[in-house]
């Protein structure tokens, strides 16, 4: 339904009445800036106005609207014989997306049900106009998964449990990198459970995807657990997301096993004073200038490393 080509007929039925625009929105008890709206192409009247200004302009609701399917989809709707159109009429997705902007959302909602084949593109559509359990049940339907900016684009108005059932098929496919635009509409159990399962696979780049979704003890868990068998550089890739504890912790450990690359890669991370306190308790001073200071920890690790 294109809204500018319905404000032009009624534009154009206006003024074959010799009406001006106040004189329609007196008769429709509505402002005339609605109906500047509606010939421009802004907004659409109210469904339940269609009748009247069908008859006001001497049109049909079929002429007003200009497709003979989507009018009678609306005039059954207007009559309330909702139930029995759908029985005896097969309700097309494109038909009902885009006459759905003039339904209420119940009433979409009832045509929606009734929808026998559809895809993810309709279903984007119809979305803001659907609850989640009408939406739930077409998406359960659609004949096509949908890519990423599909579902990404559906992801607010899905429920939690349907968006784990499809970060679950996405992960099998793409893995945890396929979930990056998705991760700030997961529960934080479905995350949790995603990020391990990406631990036990060695999936450091899909975990720093979801990582800034996690909660910090997850991440901290997570970390802890990969550099106890990978060693510090292999987490090095979390280090953005650690807590200021964790993040202190793998420094001490960097410390103690002389890693001041490690440590430097630590150093935006942990708080100043801590960092210098280890590096001055570490680093032997006598190889080291007095007027180095602690916030110089690259230069430190430089000249350690040399």
């Amino acid at each position: 339904m294109n809204m500018q080509e319905i404000g032009l007929r009624i534009s154009t039925m206006r003024k074959q009445k010799d009406m001006t625009q106040v004189e329609l929105a007196d008769k429709m008890n509505v402002s005339y800036q609605a109906v500047s709206s509606w010939e421009r192409g802004l907004t659409m009247p109210d469904i339940s106005k269609l009748p009247d200004i069908s008859q006001v302009l001497g049109a049909t609701i079929d002429e007003l609207l200009g497709d003979v399917k989507q009018a009678e989809m609306v005039k059954n709707v207007l009559t309330n014989n909702t139930e029995q159109y759908v029985a005896e009429t097969e309700i097309h997705a494109e038909d009902l997306t885009d006459v759905a902007p003039i339904l209420k959302p119940s009433q979409v909602n009832n045509l929606a049900e009734s929808v026998k084949k559809i895809e993810m593109r309709d279903i984007i559509r119809l979305a803001p106009f659907l609850n989640r359990d009408v939406l739930r049940h077409l998406v359960a339907k659609a004949e096509d998964t949908g890519d990423m900016d599909t579902i990404s684009s559906l992801a607010p108005f899905l429920d939690k449990d349907t968006l784990d059932e499809m970060a679950a098929k996405i992960e099998e496919v793409d893995g945890l990198k396929g979930l990056r635009r998705l991760a700030p509409f997961l529960g934080e159990k479905t995350l949790a459970r995603l990020a391990m399962k990406a631990k036990n696979k060695n999936d450091i780049d899909g975990l720093k995807a979801i990582a800034p979704f996690l909660k910090s003890d997850t991440v901290d868990e997570l970390a802890r657990s990969i550099e106890d068998i990978g060693g510090i550089d292999a987490i090095r890739r979390l280090f953005p997301f650690l807590s200021k504890a964790m993040a202190s912790e793998m420094a001490s450990k960097a410390i103690n096993v002389g890693d001041m690359k490690g440590l430097r890669h630590l150093a935006p991370f942990i708080d100043s004073d801590l960092l210098g306190k280890l590096v001055l308790e570490s680093v032997d001073m006598e190889n080291i200038p007095r007027k180095t200071t602690i916030g110089d920890v690259t230069v430190i690790g430089d000249f350690t490393e040399n």
